[in-house]
């Protein structure tokens, strides 16, 4: 007798997205009103505590971050206004991401203020904490990469089936 292994031919990341103040605000909404689904959006609540809610809901609900980025897959940080980061904060997601072996990305849109010494600060921090760090034009842009990054777009039972196959 084999024993078998489920596999799966497709995979929908656990993603947190993390809006970098008020810009990121801006942004995590209008990727809402474009269509972005199944991510939760992450915000400060307290140093080690985080008010959390899917991206097309208003409720929220606090959870400890390390708690948080152990049921995820991924954290996106999202902002434009580079002095509004909450450098604090983006360290604290940082740093529980990575000890939970999470992929830890940054999206900035259209950045600004990057030469204030606010604004170098917060890119300092966030190329030295950061996996990968992307920069883009439109919103429209990184809508549809945080949609690849999850998995991509599905059509309701369209999901790819769970296979068996022999272990060997």
């Amino acid at each position: 007798m084999s024993e078998t292994t489920p596999r799966r031919l497709s995979y929908v990341a656990r993603i947190l997205l993390v809006p970098l103040g008020k810009s990121g605000d801006d942004l995590v909404e209008q990727m809402a009103r474009a269509g972005l689904t199944d991510v939760d959006v992450v915000t400060a609540h307290s140093p080690a505590e985080a008010a959390v809610r899917d991206i097309n809901a208003e409720a929220t609900v606090v959870r400890r971050i390390d708690e948080l980025v152990t049921e995820s897959d991924m954290v996106i940080l999202i902002g434009s206004v580079l002095p509004q980061v909450p450098i604090g904060f983006a360290t604290a997601m940082a740093e529980a991401a990575r000890e939970s072996g999470n992929l830890l990305a940054g999206v900035l849109i259209d950045q600004q203020d990057w030469d204030s010494p606010q604004g170098a600060e917060a890119m300092a921090v966030l190329r030295m904490e950061l996996d990968m760090l992307v920069s883009l034009t439109q919103v429209s842009l990184a809508t549809a990469f945080v949609d690849v990054l999850k998995g991509g777009y599905r059509t309701p039972g369209a999901y790819a089936p769970v296979l068996s196959t022999p272990r060997i």
